[in-house]
């Protein structure tokens, strides 16, 4: 199992060597915080074509992870330095001149092309922590099905 999907025992621990079968994909994107969550390409890309998404233990898969590093480098000046490390064809890190603040924004609704909300499923079940933090009791979700409409991101 291990030689199949590229693990290795390194430090005593299981690790998955990088390259484009990665769980991770070919790009992550450290942030600081106390829970161990960052952004993350994947080489599962038909996942983004799902109505029902989330498969991690709550990082966050970027689409055009690639695209969106490439962007950043730019932005920051460094994009001679990532070039280089991707031209490398093996692991390393490319450190930001900055520190880049990031927010994520959970919401089960959404809005059509018409401005009609869309309540989607609430598969990590923060809907009635917040409802209860506002005060209304709690709410029933629905999980949608494969093949309907999806105005989701």
């Amino acid at each position: 199992y291990m030689k199949r999907n590229n693990m290795v025992w390194k430090d005593g621990w299981i690790v998955q060597q990088p390259g484009p079968e990665n769980s991770l994909g070919l790009v992550k994107f450290d942030m600081k915080n106390d829970h161990e969550i960052y952004l993350h390409d994947t080489p599962a890309k038909q996942l983004f074509a799902e109505v029902q998404r989330q498969r991690s233990h709550g990082c966050v898969r970027v689409e055009d992870a690639v695209g969106f590093a490439e962007k950043i480098a730019r932005d920051e000046r460094i994009l001679d330095q990532w070039n280089k490390a991707r031209a490398k064809g093996k692991e390393g890190f490319v450190d930001l001149p900055r520190e880049i603040p990031v927010r994520l924004f959970y919401s089960t609704i959404l809005f059509d092309d018409e401005g009609a909300p869309v309540i989607r499923a609430d598969p990590y079940g923060w809907n009635d922590r917040v409802a209860g933090a506002l005060g209304f009791g709690q709410r029933q979700g629905s999980r949608l099905r494969a093949g309907g409409d999806d105005v989701g991101p």
